[in-house]
């Protein structure tokens, strides 16, 4: 159980993360009032997706520059403000509302289902109620939904038989990397690729590699003894797919944090998030 102390650290933590996430958004002109209003946008099969578009919801934003900043700047600065004042939770709710609306509407224009912002659309979730049990336990909501995510994306590999295909690895690289062979073909990057296309069997020991890291977060389910090592290999994974497929997933880090045993390491204090304060040793007479 954590807390007061304990929850605000967590806070700062999370939120400052976010809040680069979000500077970085900001700096590669991936905000909304930086579209430029767009007409071009793709709901997919998605309900919620078509029900702002029923709505209005995407085009009102992307058709006025003010509305767009407007939340923009709400976004960003909820982040800022829980960063500085992490038990303000309407802050939070406020982050919630307007980081969801802003990931309908920029992947909608943007044509492509961006999986890693879901990290940044769901961790502000439990910071949204002060009672530290209702914090605690969708804390520890987003540990399983974040162990489903790496268990699932192994699985699908495994039910798939993507892992028995040798030339899965080489695939990708020809599919996604054109680009890059076109734009710096004596970089370091595309000099990896080319070997990896070369050397078909390396590449596809990579993708099993890989295939096997994400479904071993299945034995999360079940204890939570190796969440340090889970940890471990979630960073692994990310750093192995910035080397193999030029894909860093910045976003999707502020999930895995919760992996870590915060419990054991932030100090413990007395609990004051409720307002009661600790009960006094009796004077010495």
């Amino acid at each position: 159980m954590f807390n007061a102390e304990q929850r605000d650290t967590l806070a700062r933590i999370v939120f400052g993360w976010i809040l680069l996430a979000l500077l970085w958004r900001w700096s590669n002109g991936a905000m909304l009032s930086q579209l430029e209003a767009p007409v071009l946008g793709n709901v997919y099969k998605d309900l919620t997706f078509w029900l702002f578009q029923l709505l209005g919801v995407q085009h009102a934003l992307t058709a006025s520059h003010p509305a767009a900043l407007l939340l923009d700047g709400t976004l960003t600065l909820s982040a800022v403000i829980l960063v500085v004042r992490p038990r303000r939770v309407w802050a939070a709710r406020t982050y919630t509302v307007s980081i969801l609306v802003y990931f309908i509407v920029q992947t909608t224009y943007a044509n492509h289902h961006y999986r890693p912002i879901i990290g940044l659309v769901v961790a502000g979730l439990p910071f949204m109620f002060r009672s530290l049990g209702r914090f605690a336990a969708l804390f520890q909501g987003l540990r399983f939904y974040v162990l489903f995510i790496y268990t699932s994306a192994g699985l699908y590999k495994v039910f798939r038989g993507s892992w028995t295909n040798l030339d899965q690895m080489t695939g990708i690289i020809e599919n996604t990397q054109l680009e890059l062979f076109l734009a710096a073909p004596e970089g370091w990057h595309a000099q990896l690729f080319t070997w990896l296309l070369q050397h078909q069997t390396a590449s596809w020991l990579l993708f099993l590699l890989a295939t096997l890291m994400e479904a071993i977060f299945i034995i999360g389910y079940f204890t939570r003894r190796y969440d340090v090592w889970l940890f471990i290999t979630a960073m692994s994974l990310h750093i192995g797919f910035y080397f193999t497929m030029r894909f860093f997933a910045f976003e999707l880090i502020v999930l895995d944090l919760t992996l870590l045993p915060w419990e054991r390491i932030l100090p413990r204090a007395p609990s004051t998030i409720t307002g009661v304060a600790p009960a006094q040793a009796p004077a010495v007479p």
